[in-house]
């Protein structure tokens, strides 16, 4: 199993089950607090990938990640909407952090550093349907740096 695959998807230690916990989380509170609200899955991308070599026994693979999660409620509760999507943009952050920093001290690590920054942003919109949705795109970018597999 490539690196990448295993620091994505491996059950026990992989992002991408940990951040499925964690929203799961997140969206059972959310939706006590908020009604009509809906998380549809979110989206994987991925971005620049390069291959450093210098001054590493070896080679290095830098891959950008984006996430695009989605948030969708009523368009009267557009502040409360933007509120929570902030909380859920902090609470994925520190998901990809925590997942992260466990990670990297690994005994057999593919994360040859954290994550030590997260980009992006939110963006909402007001969906041309019969019950005045309004929805909100998250959107995090971060950098993967893990070795080479031979």
């Amino acid at each position: 199993m490539s690196n990448i695959r295993k620091l994505l998807t491996d059950s026990k230690l992989g992002l991408l089950p940990h951040l499925d916990e964690r929203l799961q989380e997140i969206e059972k509170l959310f939706q006590q607090q908020q009604e009509n609200l809906q998380f549809p899955p979110y989206e994987l991308q991925f971005g620049n990938c390069n291959t450093l070599a210098a001054n590493e026994p070896r080679p290095l693979i830098t891959q950008s990640v984006s996430l695009q999660l989605f948030m969708t409620g009523s368009a009267k509760d557009k502040l409360e909407l933007l509120l929570l999507a902030s909380e859920l943009q902090n609470a994925v952050d520190a998901a990809i952090f925590e997942w992260s920093n466990r990670e990297w001290y690994q005994f057999e690590k593919p994360l040859k550093r954290p994550v030590t920054q997260i980009v992006g942003g939110l963006d909402g919109e007001l969906l041309d349907n019969a019950a005045k949705s309004y929805r909100i795109t998250i959107y995090r970018e971060f950098d993967l740096i893990y070795t080479l597999s031979f």
